[in-house]
């Protein structure tokens, strides 16, 4: 990207200077009111226009502000581009530009404007955007432009302005998910069984609607005048790793589905004061350890609306490689190879507490359904997710 750039139209300046040569020699020759008045009116306007032409765009100061930095799906935020100028000159026009990275939707309102001799020293325009997909958006430069009277030239100048904004994945809620169970099973493993249990209180936060009533902190709601929920903290063994599978097996709408479900599972822990954990099967260590915060789960949410798909084969994903002893696991996938299955028998054998979370399972084939029903029989549990426009709907 180049700050600077000046665009002239060479042919019309030649033009323009034999015109005020020809004005010359005519006032010289002619002499006179008339003509003499006519070469100092368009020297007059020259000088004017050299004025216009003059003034550095790099001495005014640019900002851009944001009324939010992070986004929930489909959510709007206002930009506003400042414009700070030194003294009170009247630029023939200012265009002012924003640089809106591909994503992000605009809602009808212009990602710049143009101020026409305007003497005031502070310039402003907001515009609307909506996040409608998930990612990290980076806005770059503000582009400032102006010219002469007649077009003949032009001046540019970028403004480094770099500075993300995050848009996070859709939650949608969770069907029947406390309902899945092992058949072989005399008791549901604790990713499931723990939906419904209590953990001790580490601090309260704002309720938010979706919260259960039994989680309300009452005493403290109405010495507060609001309505807070308890939040718990992680204890050892009660909380649990959400890993998701970020190979692009089946697709990048398949890659896309398991993003969304796991946040919507990190939504559901969240408002059920649930330590959780997150990792992706193509990473070698958990990412973030087990937590109930609010702090946590926004970690978390923004990883998510990060995660970009790893061309490292379905197969050759580490994660699983490493020794676990005593976790419990959700595993988010689409695909079950030979492969995969044994390092998730090993991972029960010690002793670990594994869900295996299948989006898309209807394009499986009978090889991976058999997989599927031997680790059943080490003990996993496997939910089959299906979605639509208002929920995941989880069977077993």
């Amino acid at each position: 990207m180049k700050p600077g750039r000046l665009i002239v139209k060479t042919g019309k300046i030649i033009m323009l200077a034999a015109v005020m040569g020809v004005l010359y020699a005519y006032a010289m020759f002619q002499g006179g009111f008339v003509s003499w008045f006519l070469f100092c009116s368009v020297l007059s306007i020259m000088i004017l226009n050299a004025l216009f032409i003059a003034y550095p765009l790099r001495s005014l100061q640019v900002t851009r502000s944001f009324s939010r930095t992070m986004l929930s799906y489909n959510e709007s935020m206002e930009v506003t581009l400042h414009v700070e100028k030194k003294q009170p000159f009247p630029f023939l026009f200012l265009s002012v530009e924003d640089d809106v990275p591909a994503g992000m939707e605009g809602l009808g309102q212009s990602a710049g404007t143009i101020f026409f001799l305007s003497p005031a020293l502070s310039l402003s325009h907001s515009y609307d955007i909506q996040g409608s997909r998930r990612g990290e958006y980076w806005f770059s430069a503000v582009t400032l432009r102006t010219g002469d009277l007649f077009g003949f030239i032009t001046k540019e100048y970028d403004v480094d302005l770099s500075r993300p904004v995050t848009v996070l994945p859709r939650l949608r809620p969770l069907k029947r998910w406390s309902g899945l169970r092992n058949e072989n099973q005399e008791s549901t493993p604790s990713p499931v069984r723990m939906m419904d249990q209590s953990y001790s209180v580490a601090g309260v936060r704002d309720y938010i609607p979706g919260d259960k009533m039994t989680s309300v902190d009452w005493k403290v709601s109405a010495r507060s005048g609001k309505l807070v929920t308890k939040e718990f903290e992680s204890q050892e063994g009660q909380g649990h790793i959400v890993i998701i599978d970020n190979t692009i097996e089946k697709g990048e709408n398949a890659l896309e589905e398991r993003i969304e479900f796991a946040a919507s599972f990190m939504d559901y822990c969240y408002k059920n004061g649930v330590p959780t954990g997150f990792g992706f099967s193509t990473g070698e260590d958990v990412l973030l350890e087990e937590g109930s915060k609010r702090a946590h789960f926004q970690n978390i949410y923004q990883e998510l609306a990060k995660l970009q798909a790893d061309d490292t084969s379905f197969d050759e994903a580490p994660f699983f490689r490493q020794m676990f002893h005593g976790r419990s696991l959700l595993y988010i996938t689409s695909v079950m190879s030979e492969a995969r299955m044994e390092e998730l028998q090993q991972v029960i054998k010690n002793r670990n507490e594994v869900v295996i979370a299948l989006c898309r399972s209807e394009s499986m084939n009978e090889e991976e359904h058999i997989r599927l029903e031997k680790l059943r029989g080490t003990g996993a549990v496997t939910a089959f997710v299906s979605m639509d426009e208002n929920a995941f709907d989880l069977t077993s």
